[in-house]
């Protein structure tokens, strides 16, 4: 099997670097520096559904230790650590103007920002975490404080 180590700065100890870091965080905190692994085979327990018979499975931190152990109980794992930018932003009136999901039925995978694909979960109370792909990473960052600014004028 191979492995694209490129999209896993833990795979070569390489120093990760926030597709956000050049977007004044006003509204959103950038959590992109968050491991990330996505499973197919089914959904182990703890881990985001993101489709049939796969998740996100995201951690604070070195994925590589979960990342065998998930493939030693017969999962097929890749790290996606780099390909997904992270936010976590504060507010259900935001995400109401961010998205049209239904914020009860989270986590789910949806749009943001007018159609970027993104994985959305509640942490609690009105806290959100969205993770899209890195290369739309700024532009959802910047909608997100374009949205927060407007609602706070």
């Amino acid at each position: 099997m191979t492995r694209l180590a490129f999209l896993s700065p833990h795979e070569t100890d390489a120093v990760p670097v926030s597709p956000l870091r050049d977007v004044e965080p006003r509204a959103f905190t950038d959590v992109s520096a968050l491991g990330k692994l996505e499973v197919r085979g089914g959904v182990p327990a703890g881990a985001i559904p993101v489709g049939p018979e796969r998740a996100l499975v995201v951690l604070d931190g070195d994925v590589r230790a979960t990342r065998d152990r998930l493939r030693d109980e017969g999962y097929r794992v890749y790290d996606v650590t780099a390909a997904l930018a992270g936010l976590e932003v504060e507010g259900e009136r935001l995400m109401r103007r961010l998205t049209e999901l239904d914020l009860d039925a989270l986590p789910t995978v949806g749009a943001i920002a007018r159609g970027t694909p993104a994985v959305i979960e509640r942490l609690d109370g009105e806290r959100f975490r969205l993770f899209v792909p890195q290369e739309l990473a700024r532009y959802v960052a910047e909608v997100v404080n374009d949205v927060a600014e407007g609602l706070n004028a």
